[in-house]
Order: C-alpha cells, then structure tokens, then sequence
C-alpha cells in the first residue's frame, strides 16, 4: 500500500506540473538576457505608425499584346553593376514571371521585392526575341505592344478550343482552305501576308501568292481559292498554333505541282528552324494528290509550327489546298503552364518570428527561421491552379515546440481541391479532407506543428484550387503566414498588422502594465514586431543579439519607413556584422 501511495503521489505531481506549465505559457515570461541598455535603445526609436516592416510591395502587372502565342519572361532588374550588360545578365537570374497572354493581355498582382525599382522583360515571338527595362510607376508595370505584322491577324481564331488542355473535336487550324482572305479576279493575286488570315511565310517580301479556281485549267481542292507555295520565289507557308505536351495530333494536306512535277516539304516542329520533316510531297501537275500522318507534340514544347516548304521550285510552282489539323487526343497542359515566383525563381524570402507575445521578446528574431520560395502555376487563361510553398527550417532559437501555418485571406476552404505536404506529430490539429484546418473560414494550411522535428529538412506544400482562380483572389505572397506558440492553438504571431486565424479571435489579449500589444496588432507601442518577412536570404542573429546589432542598417530602415536602406539584409560591404549572425 505505501508503494502504491508514492506512485499515486508521483502521478498527481507530474500532473500538476503540466497544468500549471500550461497556464505559465500566458503568463509574463522571464526576463531575458539581453541588456535592458540595447532594448531600450531599440524601444526608443521612431517608427512610423503606418510602418509595417514589408520588405516587398504589391504590385500590377499589365500587357496588352495582340499577337497570338507570344510569351513574357519578366525579371527583376536593379542597378547594382555600373554597366547594363552587367544588370541584364544579373536579371536573368531573378524570374519573377513566365507565361502567354490570354485573350491578348496579361494581368496580375504579385508581390515584388522593394530592392528592385524596374524589371527586365523579354518578349518572345516564335524565334523573334524583343526585351526592354521598364520602370516600376506607382507600383505598376505597364507594357503594350502594337507593332507587330501577325498582331493585325485574328488573334482571337487561332484555336477554336479555348482550353488548350481538352480535345479540340474541330479544324483549329485557321484558314485551312484560303477562302478568308481578299476576292479574288477569275485568276490570281499576290498579297501581303497580313491579308490572308491565319497564314504567315517565309518570303522576304512577304507576299502570298492566291489562285481562283478554274484559272490556268486548274480547280480548287475545296471552295474556290488555293495558294502557290513560291509566290515571287522558292519560300514556305506556315501557321503557328498553341498546343500541349503529349498531344497527338493528325494532319493532312492536298498538293499539286504546277508546270510538272514539284517538290514540297511538310515540316512540324518547336519553330521555323528545328521542325522535323514529315513527310516529302512529289507531285505531277494533273491531279491533288493527299499526303498525311500524325505528330506527337515532345515535351516541353508549348506551340507547334505546321510549315509547307517549297523545295527548288525557283520563282514558281507548288500548289497546296484543304489543309487538315486535327488533335487527336490531349496533353498535359501542366507542362506548359505559366508561372510565377517569390521572391524570384532562384531566390529564397525568410520569415523570423519572436514568440514571447504578447510580452516582449529579446529581438534576435531567431525563435523560428523559414527558408523559402513561393511558384505558382498559372493555366493559359493566367489563373491559379497550384502553390507550391517550398520552405527549410532554418533555426529555432526557443523551446517551445511552435508550429507554422499560412492563411489564404479571403479564399474559401472548399476552393481547395487538395493540400499536400504538411508534417504535422503532436495531435492538436484537425484537418478537412482537403488538407484545410477545420472550423476555419478562410483557407488555413499548417504546415508542421512542431518545428523542432522539421529543423534542416527541405519540405513543400502543394495546394491545388478545385477551381483556378485570379492572382488577385489569391492574395499576394507571403499571404498571411504564422506562428504557434508551444502547441497552443490560441496563440498565433503573426506579421503586423495581419489578422489572427479565427481560433483566436476567441480569447481576450492580455493586458496589463507589462504587455506590450494590448491591442493585438502585432506591433509593441513603440512600433516594434514580433515577426517580419525579408524578401531574401535572412542570417539570423545569435541567440541574444538584438537585431541592430547583427544588421547595421536596420534602425535606419526602420525609421525611415522602409524608403532607406531598402538592402540592409543584404550580404552586401557595412551592411551585417557577421560575427554576430548564425552560420
């Protein structure tokens, strides 16, 4: 009986010890061992009240282009070389943005790094290539482009299928019998390309050459018109059309030589110089003679050209008529889809979190250290389909066993088909089955729960929407991520001024001559956070090494409401003082 009354009298004890530790966690914590001399100084400096700490800005993102398949590669640019080959070639390592236009324009709302005043854009156009610097305005980025010889072309008719993910069950190829174009005379016309729909050629005048059927003796395929490969000189028709990766398609096309026999190629391919031959016409001038296969789109290759090429016909011969292209079966348009990145697609952004609130911390902003990068990927209409949150733990300077989670503010949970990725060990959360935490109202993913098993491993979490939505619905990174502190789901740090989950919108702040964020809008009185987001590689500060001591420009930053020292994270001469950040 005695043993039996210790073990009663250890259990009680251990029991009680838990309780009362779990009360102590909303209690005042220790004071910490950073001098009262360096908070105070911190405390002390003037912060501007609407100064929220970003070290990124929200920006709109505009291209109006009417041509059809032409893609945009953006990125950031700064002046950090003296000369401008030296910042273009930096730029090329900072992908903010890859994608085609939709409907003729491009428009999205992303967040852009305030280290960069402009960004690099490269306009690609099958093999022609355009770039220029563009200054970032009132945080917009406008670009329109006007001239351009296909943007005259239906633009909207390329592809009857809008969705180039599906099964086109009709001709996508525009134009495949030359009716649309100008009346003709009873025998022949040579025209601009601008003025055929559809067709572009490989001439150096640009010219296509058109016959009315029955001219010379000889008839139309189909309807009434037909073309002539060599208008003025040997050249090649072709039209350019978005496809997928994986895609089969079938095609066929009537050919005729003229004055005798003539030599035609059909050539498929990524573009005017790589397509493959298909398949080699031989034809005599006395009847349409049919030539057909099928063409399996590589991976990788977004647009596919369909091209018929004179071969040594000299200024004449070569007729072609009721062109086919039909897809048989669809690919995966995943492999082309657009993208976007955050920071940029080779860079990393960092959160640091303090998590004492809402008493004050010891600002080395190493409670918990998040490595990561943020690729969205678009589908051909620019909307979201997945996030891929890609993230390191980095440091954990605490003891507390804290989690991490992301709120998509203003997207439903039902929005969200699927979320993979998460790590979560201690019991304490409840998903849907989506992978979205229950009871929530706005999306709500938790990454891990306790960040001390997640420390050094590379993770990411891919959420994938039901239904793609804008980059405007979406929200701009990092979104609203935070901090659990030590398994208590009604405490969350969040960046200032960011709204708590719903969870604790349950329980009363703290308050109290020692609590410095009565208000619970994450900022000390003086205006100091609990967590701030730096949009790049982060070193945090040694454990009890205030944050002004680590970085010597960040009270300057600080104080000037972001407009100064914008780079102060940065490994850059005078900015840190590395002896006193981690490895």
């Amino acid at each position: 009986m005695k043993n039996f009354n210790l073990y009663l009298l250890l259990a009680f004890t251990i029991i009680l010890s838990s309780c009362v530790s779990n009360q102590l966690d909303m209690q005042q914590p220790e004071e910490t061992v950073v001098s009262e001399d360096a908070l105070q100084m911190l405390e002390n400096l003037s912060i501007p009240n609407n100064f929220n700490f970003d070290t990124e800005r929200v920006v709109t993102l505009t291209i109006n282009d009417a041509t059809p398949h032409v893609r945009y590669d953006m990125y950031a640019y700064s002046n950090e070389y003296g000369a401008e080959a030296e910042n273009i070639s930096e730029a090329l390592n900072n992908l903010l943005y890859s994608g085609k236009t939709d409907n003729s324009v491009i428009n999205h709302v992303f967040s852009l790094p305030s280290v960069y005043e402009k960004v690099y854009v490269v306009r690609k156009d099958g093999l022609e290539y355009s770039s220029e610097i563009l200054d970032v305005l009132n945080n917009k980025i406008n670009l329109t482009v006007t001239s351009n010889k296909s943007a005259s072309k239906s633009a909207t008719r390329y592809k009857s299928n809008g969705n180039p993910c599906t099964e086109c069950t009709d001709n996508f190829f525009l134009n495949n019998d030359f009716e649309d174009g100008p009346t003709l005379p009873n025998n022949y016309i040579i025209t601009d390309e601008n003025n055929v729909d559809g067709w572009s050629t490989t001439a150096s005048d640009n010219k296509i050459e058109l016959w009315k059927s029955g001219f010379n003796g000889v008839p139309a395929k189909k309807g009434s018109y037909f073309a002539e490969l060599n208008a003025n000189r040997s050249s090649a028709l072709y039209q350019r059309i978005c496809t997928s990766p994986g895609a089969e398609i079938s095609w066929s096309v009537w050919h005729r030589g003229r004055s005798g026999v003539d030599n035609a190629l059909v050539r498929i391919g990524e573009n005017l110089a790589t397509a493959t031959t298909e398949a080699i016409m031989t034809t005599g001038n006395t009847a349409w003679v049919q030539y057909s296969g099928t063409y399996t789109v590589p991976e990788g290759q977004a647009d596919t050209y369909f091209i018929f090429e004179a071969v040594g016909s000299g200024s004449y011969g070569n007729f072609i008529d009721n062109i086919q292209i039909t897809e048989n079966s669809p690919g995966d348009c995943t492999a082309i889809s657009n993208k976007m990145y955050y920071p940029t697609e080779l860079t990393n952004a960092t959160l640091a979190f303090e998590d004492l609130w809402p008493y004050a911390g010891d600002y080395d902003f190493n409670d918990l250290v998040i490595s990561y990068n943020i690729k969205t990927l678009l589908n051909s209409e620019n909307k979201v389909t997945q996030v891929n949150y890609n993230y390191t733990v980095e440091s954990i300077g605490a003891s507390f066993k804290n989690g991490f989670g992301i709120e998509l503010e203003g997207v439903s949970p039902s929005a969200i088909a699927s979320v993979t990725g998460p790590n979560l060990t201690e019991g304490f959360i409840t998903n849907n089955a989506n992978g979205t935490e229950q009871g929530q109202p706005n999306a709500v993913i938790i990454f891990f729960d306790n960040a001390h098993v997640n420390v050094g491993i590379n993770n990411t979490i891919s959420i994938i929407f039901e239904t793609p939505i804008t980059t405007a619905e979406l929200g701009t990174a990092p979104f609203n991520p935070f901090l659990i502190i030590n398994k208590n789901r009604l405490k969350e740090v969040h960046l200032p001024n960011k709204p708590t989950t719903y969870y604790p919108t349950t329980t009363t702040i703290a308050v109290g001559p020692t609590v410095k964020d009565s208000d619970g809008d994450f900022k000390t009185p003086a205006g100091l956070p609990w967590a701030i987001n730096v949009a790049g590689q982060f070193k945090a500060p040694k454990e009890k090494i205030i944050i002004t001591d680590g970085y010597n420009f960040f009270a300057d930053w600080a104080t000037s409401g972001g407009t100064v020292k914008t780079n102060w994270y940065q490994d850059l001469p005078g900015n840190r003082n590395n002896e006193n950040l981690k490895d």
